[in-house]
C-alpha cells in the first residue's frame, strides 16, 4: 500500500466553527477522558486532527470491535457479486464441522442473522474469550447451543462476526483482508494495516484489525461517499444503504463479564437501550451510524452533515462522556459560522500542539537505584513470572522479565521516555491480546521514599501499564496495573528475592 493523505483544509473553509473543536478538546481534558487521537472530516477535507503524545499520526492502533464494520464490507462485496445471499444458511458452508445433530435453530441461522447479531444464542462471546483458543473457532461456534429461533433477539457477539469472516473465505477462497485489499483497500491510499488470523487461516472478523486513525477515517469517508472513491465505485450504494440503516429496533447489550455478554435484563438500572443496529454498524442520533470498539475506538459517519469523525482512546468500560462531548460541542459546530475564525483557529492550533497524556512526576535519580539493581527470583505466581531484573545506567533502566514465554526486555527512560520493541507478556491486563512483539514507550521516576514507578505505554494499543517496584527488608515487591481492561485492572503483587 502507498500512503496518500486525505485533503486538508481549515475548519472555517468547510463550514466548521473552530471554537466548537476547542470547546470539545477542553471538555475532554477537563473530564480526564483518555483520548489518543481524533480526526474530523467535512465536505471533502480533514479540518481537524489531534494526537495526544506519545500517540502520533503514522502509528497503527488496535481497533477492537470497530473491526466488525470492515467485516460487513467484505460480506457486501460478495453480496454485490451475487456469490453470497443474506438468506444462505450458516451450516451450509461448513458441513464437515457441524455437530452430529444439527438443531432446528442452528439449521435455520442465516448470514443476515450473523450480520444483525440475532443468532438465537443466549450469550455473546467476546473476542477475549477465544483469542487464545487454538482449536477451530468455526467448530466452537457451531457447537454453541442455539436456544432461540434466529432472527429475533439481539445478542452482541464477536463470534458472529468471526463466522462472517470464515464464510467470506469459504466463498471467495481468500482471506477477508486479501479480498478487501484487492477490491477496496488498495485504492484508498492507506498507511499501515494489519489483521489478526484465527486458527484455520481466517481473519478474526470481530476484532484484531490495527490501522492508523486516518485509515479508519478513510473507511468512513468511503461509506459517506456511497462506496465511491475518486471516480471508482468500490462498493454498491445499495449495500451501504442496507448495512447502515437500523435493522434491529430492540438493542440491549446485556451485562459483560469480561469474556461474554450475559442474558439481557431490561429492568436492570445499568442497562440502556441502544439507538439500533445495522449490519455490524451501530446507529446513532442525528441519522448517523458508527463503527465502535471497546475502550473507545470510533469511526462515526454523519451523512446529513457530510461529516466523518474518527477516534482512538483508552476509555474504561461504560465511559459515555466522550459521546456526550461530541453532541454538546462538536456537532453544533458543524455548519456554524465563526464570529472570529482567526483567533479561534490560533487557539485551536496551540491547543493541539500541546496535547499529551499525563506523565509521571518525581525524581530522575535516587540512591535506591543501586540497592534495586540486579536480578530477583520471583515466588510462584499465577502469571508464571520467574525472574525480574533491573540494570540502571546513564539515566535509563534496562528492565527484564522471565516467564513461561521466555525473556522479555524493555528500556525505561528517566529524563525522557524511551521507545523499544518488547515481547513482554500482557494478555491478562490487555483484553487477552498478546502480540509476539510490540512497541512500548517507557518512562520511569522515583518517589522521595525510593520507590521506582514506571509507565509502559503500548502505543499501538489502548493499553498503558502502571508499575511500582520497591524493596522491603531486602525483598522485591512488584505491582502492575493498567489504564483499562475488560477484566481485572490490577495483577497480584509479585514478590522476589535477590539472586
Amino acid at each position: 500500500m502507498t500512503y496518500v493523505p486525505l485533503p486538508r483544509a481549515l475548519p472555517q473553509e468547510r463550514g466548521v466553527d473552530p471554537r466548537g473543536i476547542v470547546d470539545f478538546l477542553s471538555a475532554v481534558d477537563d473530564a480526564g477522558i483518555e483520548l489518543h487521537s481524533f480526526m474530523l472530516y467535512r465536505q471533502g477535507a480533514v479540518v481537524a486532527e489531534a494526537f495526544w503524545q506519545p500517540y502520533s499520526a503514522r502509528r497503527m492502533h488496535v481497533q477492537h470491535s470497530a473491526t466488525k464494520s470492515w467485516t460487513a464490507t467484505a460480506v457486501g462485496l460478495l453480496v454485490d457479486d451475487g456469490r453470497l445471499k443474506l438468506d444462505d444458511k450458516v451450516v451450509s458452508f461448513f458441513p464437515e464441522l457441524c455437530p452430529p445433530h444439527i438443531s432446528a435453530n442452528l439449521a435455520a441461522m442465516t448470514v443476515e442473522d450473523l450480520l444483525t447479531m440475532r443468532t438465537g444464542h443466549r450469550r455473546g462471546i467476546s473476542g477475549g474469550a477465544w483469542r487464545n483458543l487454538q482449536s477451530s473457532w468455526v467448530e466452537a461456534f457451531l457447537q454453541e447451543p442455539v436456544d432461540e429461533p434466529p432472527g429475533q433477539s439481539f445478542i452482541y457477539s464477536s463470534a458472529s462476526s468471526f463466522m462472517l469472516s470464515a464464510i467470506v473465505t469459504r466463498v471467495s477462497g481468500q482471506t477477508m483482508q486479501a479480498l478487501m485489499d484487492e477490491r477496496i483497500l488498495d485504492f484508498l491510499g492507506l498507511d499501515k494495516l494489519e489483521w489478526d488470523l484465527a486458527p484455520g487461516g481466517y481473519n478474526s472478523g470481530g476484532n484484531g484489525l490495527s490501522c492508523t486513525t486516518e485509515d479508519s477515517l478513510k473507511f468512513g469517508v468511503l461509506h459517506l461517499h456511497q462506496g465511491q472513491w475518486q471516480g471508482r465505485q468500490l462498493l454498491s450504494p445499495q449495500w451501504i444503504a442496507q448495512a447502515t440503516r437500523n435493522q434491529v429496533e430492540d438493542v440491549w447489550m446485556g451485562e459483560f463479564d469480561g469474556k461474554q455478554y450475559l442474558p439481557r435484563d431490561k429492568n436492570a438500572a445499568s442497562e440502556a437501550q441502544r439507538e439500533g443496529y445495522g449490519y455490524q454498524w451501530w446507529m446513532t442520533r442525528h441519522g448517523g451510524y458508527y463503527a465502535s470498539g471497546v475502550f473507545g475506538q470510533y469511526c462515526m459517519v454523519l451523512p446529513d452533515q457530510d461529516t466523518v469523525l474518527a477516534f482512538t482512546c483508552g476509555l474504561q468500560l461504560g465511559e459515555r462522556r466522550l459521546q456526550g462531548a461530541i453532541w454538546e460541542h462538536l456537532f453544533p459546530a458543524l455548519g456554524r459560522e465563526s464570529a472570529n475564525p482567526e483567533p479561534a483557529q490560533a487557539h485551536l492550533q496551540s491547543l493541539i500542539e500541546g496535547l499529551r497524556l499525563p506523565t509521571l512526576q518525581g525524581l530522575c535519580e535516587s540512591p535506591q537505584a543501586q540497592a534495586l539493581q540486579g536480578r530477583y527470583a520471583i515466588e510462584p505466581n499465577e502469571d508464571g513470572v520467574k525472574e525480574i531484573g533491573f540494570e540502571f545506567d546513564h539515566g535509563e533502566c534496562a528492565f527484564s522479565l522471565v516467564d513461561h514465554r521466555g525473556t522479555h526486555r524493555l528500556r525505561v527512560g528517566f529524563q525522557q521516555p524511551l521507545e523499544s520493541i518488547t515481547s513482554l507478556t500482557g494478555n491478562y491486563l490487555h483484553h487477552q491480546y498478546q502480540p509476539e512483539h510490540t512497541p512500548v514507550i517507557a518512562h520511569g521516576r522515583w518517589t522521595p521514599e525510593g520507590e521506582l514507578r514506571m509507565d509502559w505505554r503500548f502505543v499501538e494499543t489502548a493499553f498503558g501499564d502502571h508499575v511500582r517496584c520497591r524493596l522491603e527488608e531486602g525483598r522485591l515487591l512488584f505491582d502492575r496495573g493498567v489504564n483499562t481492561n475488560a477484566g481485572s485492572m490490577q495483577r497480584p503483587t509479585l514478590t522476589g528475592t535477590r539472586i
